[in-house]
């Protein structure tokens, strides 16, 4: 069976929220604010991969990844968005997991994996973005502290 095409991003804040606890930034936009460091990082991750293992450096698979943020800040989404009309699912789906064709005389054909998904899962499940959450909160901190 094979794996989806979403990468779901969840993280703990307590250190972050304990950094911001003498500013008014609520748990909310903490929570927002490290996941979308979180998810802009897997997305990034994900589009090196695909320049790294398909070599373009335009196109619909490498500008389709995206991120969402759910309003309550518990969960990121990171996942293909194709533009209207687009078969974007398949094609990512395809080129990143592989595909063979028919194997019946000589049409048979075949889509070696790319595996840039994985790169990004790997980027999220890393603690690679931590540079960047210090930035993060050093930037509030600033901000509200002078």
């Amino acid at each position: 069976m094979a794996e989806s095409q979403w990468i779901s991003v969840t993280a703990s804040v307590e250190e972050v929220q304990k950094a911001l606890a003498g500013t008014s930034k609520s748990l909310n936009s903490i929570q927002r604010q490290t996941i979308a460091v979180i998810a802009r990082g897997t997305v990034k991750a994900i589009k090196q991969g695909i320049k790294e293992s398909v070599g373009k450096r335009t196109g619909e698979l490498l500008k389709c990844y995206g991120y969402r943020i759910r309003r309550d800040g518990s969960r990121g989404s990171v996942y293909p968005r194709g533009s209207s009309g687009s078969h974007i699912f398949p094609k990512a789906f395809i080129q990143n997991y592989g595909h063979e064709g028919p194997t019946a005389r000589a049409s048979s054909w075949k889509i070696l994996p790319k595996a840039f998904i994985q790169k990004g899962e790997k980027y999220a499940s890393g603690s690679d973005y931590m540079r960047e959450l210090q930035s993060l909160v050093d930037k509030n901190l600033k901000k509200y502290w002078g």
